[in-house]
């Protein structure tokens, strides 16, 4: 499965998580911290145009880390949802392209993309929640053990992005419920695993722009095939990410204040330091 997961990932993440009007451009920007310490920036910009949405999402993180940098984006319409993403320098680069055409559950999904050890490709066609077709060559490290998938695994799923579908209507709007309060088994033709959304409450948060109001949920990232495992440990490791979203008095814009993911060397969290 190699790298190009994470890839999916946060563009699906990034893209999913902000709205606007549907005539004026949104730009947030962020801080990034792992296990506490600050490690770089990030911003997000939508810009709504009729019946489309645009996110363009860069990202730079350094320090002691030296974790590089990501540019993402996203065009959500009607039936189709586009993204692209690059990360990484030199050898360590790292790019993808993913389209999805359709409703959700019954799609036309694909995936091209060139990490360090190569070019991969997706080819997927989902009929009634199910993989009909499927097309897949990946290269990965030869020492990795994985979460064997079966056919079970490929049924009454959705690619990663119809799910954006769901989440940022094409004209600028977001649809919380689409991530808050519901439950997506996802099948990236490599990996299946769940997005479960706790219902989203309202939530007391310091330093958000006057007259500002938020709410936060949960969404626990489960595992189920396809996925890495450790040769001692054959159980799906879970994660829960906190999310809250802050919107404006008028209720024209809708954004992403924070988010925290726990990982293997602390947690990883993003702040909006700004919102234009």
């Amino acid at each position: 499965m190699s790298r190009f997961i994470p890839s999916v990932s946060a563009v699906a993440i990034l893209a999913s998580v902000i709205s606007a009007s549907a005539t004026e451009p949104v730009t947030v920007s962020y801080t990034m911290a792992l296990a506490g310490l600050p490690i770089g920036s990030a911003t997000m910009v939508l810009t709504p145009n009729g019946n489309t949405t645009s996110v363009a999402v860069a990202g730079k993180a350094g320090g002691p880390f030296e974790l590089g940098r990501m540019n993402a984006s996203a065009v959500v319409s009607e039936g189709q949802v586009t993204a692209k993403s690059e990360s990484g320098s030199g050898k360590d680069a790292s790019s993808a392209t993913l389209v999805s055409k359709g409703a959700p559950g019954s799609s036309n999904f694909s995936f091209t993309g060139q990490s360090s050890r190569g070019p991969g490709k997706v080819a997927m066609i989902l009929t009634g929640g199910r993989a009909t077709t499927l097309d897949v060559v990946i290269p990965d490290n030869p020492k990795a053990v994985r979460m064997p998938l079966s056919d079970s695994h490929k049924t009454g799923v959705v690619d990663p992005l119809s799910v954006l579908s769901l989440l940022v209507k094409p004209g600028g709007t977001m649809r919380p419920e689409g991530l808050c309060g519901r439950s997506h088994a996802i099948f990236t033709g490599q990996s299946r695993f769940n997005l479960q959304g706790a219902v989203a409450t309202e939530a007391n948060i310091k330093g958000l722009p006057e007259g500002w109001s938020a709410v936060s949920c949960r969404v626990t990232y489960t595992p189920i095939a396809g996925h890495r495992i450790d040769k001692n440990v054959n159980a799906a490791q879970a994660r829960t990410a906190n999310l809250v979203f802050a919107k404006s008095p008028d209720g024209v814009k809708s954004v992403l204040w924070s988010l925290s993911v726990p990982g293997s060397f602390g947690s990883f969290s993003l702040a909006a330091n700004t919102v234009k």
